[in-house]
């Protein structure tokens, strides 16, 4: 196991290609200009609905709301699963809504949920989701998630009972390394919780087979010649690259056993963030992270942050 300090001088070198900001503002504007098209119930504290991705996918997402919200705006969290989960029950997130935060809870594409994709992909995700026309930067499955969690940020900024200024990401695992990007890209993000974070340092993932990290692996076995292109579009999608922009508060966790995001991976991205920023460590916990104990201190981390006045 690392020792801290060790992790606290973690500096890796960033692989950003020289179109890198261009790709993502590009990406922002379609996110802004391609109609969301929202459908399913509009009203009531339990809604169930769908918004298009930059695709056509409808999204099937959550979004709910606390007794609060029939008074006054009231702060929300955009709630990002771990792998293979999908949108959840209404009554997982009774902790947020006990708290007086509303929730957008949507699936991830061919993860567990009952959403597809009208992006096709290549091969049968045996290798993982990482791989999916990773040869495709616009087609690759990460590019569709990413723009889907971009524009469930963009419908919270449009719901009516919702502060547009208090807008939390959050996540474990998958979930948390879209959360990191998503408050690097969206300057609407104001608070951002990342537990035991993928998307860190992809390259090292791949060599010590972490993880998504072993898949990929196995696909450059498989097929050598791609190589270049595999690394150059992951870099769209490592936080190592998007950390550096981010500017909200954040809180990030780590358990110190994990083999999945391994430690030294979080904190090559933890490191290069410059905003405020908090790092949550379990000694003993894996990629279960701090489970009970952190899901109360991010509670806490976000009520410090979103009362009113600050």
């Amino acid at each position: 196991m690392p020792q801290m300090t060790e992790l606290d001088q973690v500096d890796v070198p960033q692989t950003k290609s020289a179109d890198f900001d261009a790709f993502w503002a590009k990406t922002l504007k379609q996110c802004e200009d391609v109609p969301l098209n929202v459908k399913g119930n509009i009203s009531g504290n339990v809604r169930d609905l769908t918004f298009d991705g930059l695709d056509g996918t409808p999204i099937h997402t959550w979004l709910l709301l606390p007794p609060e919200a029939k008074d006054r705006a009231v702060p929300i969290v955009v709630h990002c699963r771990g792998a293979n989960g999908s949108r959840g029950k209404p009554a997982d997130f009774s902790p947020w809504l006990s708290a007086g935060f509303a929730v957008i809870s949507p699936d991830f594409r061919l993860q567990g949920g009952t959403t597809g994709s009208a992006t096709p992909f290549d091969g049968d995700g045996k290798s993982g989701f990482w791989t999916l026309n990773l040869c495709d930067l616009p087609n690759y499955y990460m590019f569709c998630v990413w723009t889907d969690f971009l524009r469930a940020v963009r419908l919270a900024r449009k719901i009516p009972e919702i502060d547009s200024s208090r807008i939390a990401v959050e996540g474990h695992s998958q979930g948390g390394g879209v959360a990191l990007g998503l408050a690097a890209l969206d300057r609407s993000v104001a608070l951002c919780m990342a537990d035991v974070p993928s998307s860190c340092w992809m390259e090292h993932r791949i060599e010590t087979r972490s993880g998504g990290g072993a898949g990929i692996a196995d696909y450059l076995a498989a097929f050598p010649e791609r190589a270049e292109t595999v690394r150059r579009n992951l870099s769209y999608f490592d936080n190592i690259n998007h950390a550096p922009q981010i500017t909200c508060p954040v809180l990030v966790s780590v358990g110190m056993q994990d083999v999945i995001c391994p430690p030294e991976c979080t904190y090559a991205a933890y490191n290069k963030i410059r905003s405020a920023k908090e790092m949550a460590i379990y000694p003993e916990a894996g990629h279960e992270g701090g489970r009970r104990a952190h899901l109360e201190r991010k509670l806490e981390f976000m009520k410090r942050f979103f009362e009113k006045g600050n």
